[in-house]
C-alpha cells in the first residue's frame, strides 16, 4: 500500500499574531480537506507568526493512482494558498 506525504511550507507577511496565523491556516486545511482525501496538520513554526509548515499524508491502492491524486493535491495547493506557498515537497513510501 503507497503513502503519499507532502509538506508544504507557507510565508505569511501581513500575519501580526499567532491568532491571524492559525486563522488563515484553519481556512487552508479545511479548504484542502474539503476538495482532496489528505489528512493535513501543522507540523512547524508553530510558535512564528509570518511562517507555517503543513503536512498532508494520504494512501492509495496504487502508485499511479496516488501519484494523479497527489498532483491534483498539489495543484489545488497552489491555487488556494497562491502567493503564500513558498516550498512544496512530495514523497512515495511503498510499504
Amino acid at each position: 500500500m503507497p503513502i503519499a506525504y507532502c509538506t508544504l511550507e507557507l510565508f505569511l507577511p501581513y500575519s501580526q499574531s499567532l491568532k491571524e496565523k492559525r486563522m488563515v491556516l484553519r481556512k487552508a486545511q479545511d479548504r484542502l480537506r474539503a476538495r482532496s482525501n489528505f489528512s493535513i496538520a501543522e507540523v512547524d513554526y508553530q510558535n512564528l507568526w509570518q511562517r507555517a509548515k503543513l503536512a498532508a499524508v494520504t494512501v492509495g491502492p496504487d502508485n499511479e493512482v496516488l501519484e494523479r491524486v497527489t498532483q491534483q493535491f498539489v495543484r489545488e495547493a497552489e491555487s488556494i494558498l497562491e502567493d503564500l506557498l513558498i516550498d512544496c515537497q512530495v514523497s512515495y513510501i511503498d510499504t
